[in-house]
């Protein structure tokens, strides 16, 4: 920071020329806190080249490209107008006077009287790194500058990270958050008796700004495979990615209050979605990691018929689910689907006519619709009973399984037929058969089962 420097410009434009009016002196308290700040500057450390920051070099080429040096020396008394630079405005020895100083536009300026400390306020737009300039055209000044907050308050807010020289030009590089900071400047001459400066020695100062502090890890609602945006909070204004592993599946801009709604494909349930957020400096967040929720139920499961000799219902559904089988509100059997979604429960023979529910429940707890199913009626009914017939008879009568249809034969030939009570009986009208005739009866239920043939001979009255 002592080190003094000689600078040759190309032609640098005034516009406005030098002040000489009387500078406001500081407040002496404020004045000796500062000078004492600026004291300590001078002994901190360089930069140090494995501090990592990655925009250091982006602010040394705006710094650079300000700083364009050739071999004439300039002097106040040769400078001329020019809309590129700023001149210092006396009075602005004191931090309620400072003037402004806009980032990335020189300024240059005297350190007189004796002992002048010269003021820059700078508004800092977000948290990231300032990066000030300061060089003099002469040995007579041993240029001093710093950062400070207002009053020389010192907190977390800003932090000086070290120094660096390229070429002429001593840089100073602090991380500081959003707000207002003031740049102060002074000849190192606090130990010395006299004062060398003259109204031809002139000192400068430049900053830049690089917004090096990535956006907070967006917040993301819930995700579900039925949605097609994925929406939530970030940065203002930032952009928002959504990634399925490395692929991009859409991207969005932040609104001014840090909203974001991203398009993307419906995804599948159990994807892991990243989302990320980059400022317009191309800083980008870490990542948020949202899973797809499945909230779309199964399927209806497909079910084999059912009759009423199973003991196992058997069917296909989604992969993995619990399949349930009920009669009514009774659960009978429930049992994991396969990895190819078949499967088969277990349950109690049931009832011809009985109606089952079968439903499937996936991992995330949805629950398909009902696959009704009526048990299938296969067995056949008992042989029926036959109850004496003469040759006089003019019906046969005896019992069958209730509701069945009761059918009499000769041979091939049908007497007659009729359908059983609900209690078993039948009476089938037929002719009068003659005595030693064989009839048979055979009962067959409403499913189209069939019993076996019941004879009986015709007898005597």
């Amino acid at each position: 920071m002592v080190k003094k420097i000689l600078l040759s410009a190309v032609s640098l434009g005034l516009m406005v020329s030098l002040s000489t009016s009387s500078p406001v002196a500081a407040e002496a308290g404020d004045t000796q806190k500062i000078k004492s700040l600026l004291e300590q500057q001078s002994e901190k450390q360089m930069l140090e080249s494995n501090r990592g920051l990655k925009s250091k070099i982006h602010l040394d080429e705006k710094l650079k490209s300000m700083t364009k040096l050739e071999d004439n020396s300039f002097k106040a008394s040769s400078l001329t107008a020019s809309s590129e630079y700023l001149i210092e405005q006396e009075p602005n020895d004191d931090f309620a006077y400072a003037d402004v100083l806009p980032f990335e536009k020189p300024i240059f300026g005297q350190l007189l009287p004796m002992y002048d400390i010269d003021f820059y306020k700078i508004v800092v737009p977000r948290d990231g790194l300032i990066g000030v300039g300061g060089w003099s055209n002469t040995y007579a000044i041993d240029l001093l500058f710093g950062v400070f907050e207002k009053d020389g308050v010192e907190s977390s807010k800003l932090q000086f990270l070290g120094y660096d020289y390229d070429e002429d030009m001593e840089i100073q590089y602090y991380q500081a958050k959003a707000g207002t900071y003031y740049v102060a400047a002074t000849d190192n001459e606090f130990y010395e008796d006299y004062d060398d400066n003259t109204e031809e020695d002139l000192y400068a100062l430049v900053t830049a700004f690089e917004d090096n502090v990535a956006p907070g890890k967006p917040s993301v609602n819930k995700v579900d495979n039925n949605d097609v945006v994925v929406t939530g909070k970030a940065e203002a204004n930032s952009t928002v990615i959504i990634k399925n592993g490395s692929t991009a599946i859409g991207s969005a801009k932040a609104t001014s209050t840090g909203t974001f709604s991203v398009k993307i494909a419906v995804q599948k349930a159990g994807t892991k979605l990243t989302a990320t957020a980059k400022d317009s400096s191309g800083n980008i967040s870490a990542g948020t990691a949202v899973t797809v929720v499945d909230v779309v139920a199964p399927t209806k499961p497909a079910v084999n018929k059912v009759d009423n000799n199973d003991a196992m219902v058997t069917g296909k559904t989604e992969a993995n689910a619990t399949v349930t089988v009920k009669r009514g509100t009774t659960v009978l059997s429930s049992v994991k689907a396969t990895s190819t979604g078949a499967f088969s429960a277990k349950i109690a023979v049931q009832k011809a006519g009985t109606v089952l529910t079968i439903t499937a429940k996936d991992a995330a707890g949805n629950v398909s619709a009902g696959t009704s199913m009526t048990v299938a009626d296969v067995i056949a009914p008992a042989k029926p009973i036959i109850y004496k017939v003469d040759s006089n008879d003019l019906k046969v009568t005896g019992k069958a399984e209730a509701n069945s249809t009761v059918t009499v034969k000769v041979g091939t030939t049908t007497l007659g037929y009729a359908k059983a009570t609900s209690t078993g009986s039948y009476s089938v009208p037929i002719k009068a058969q003659k005595r030693g005739v064989i009839i048979t009866v055979i009962a067959k239920d409403k499913a189209g089962n069939t019993s076996a043939k019941a004879s009986l001979t015709v007898v005597r009255p």
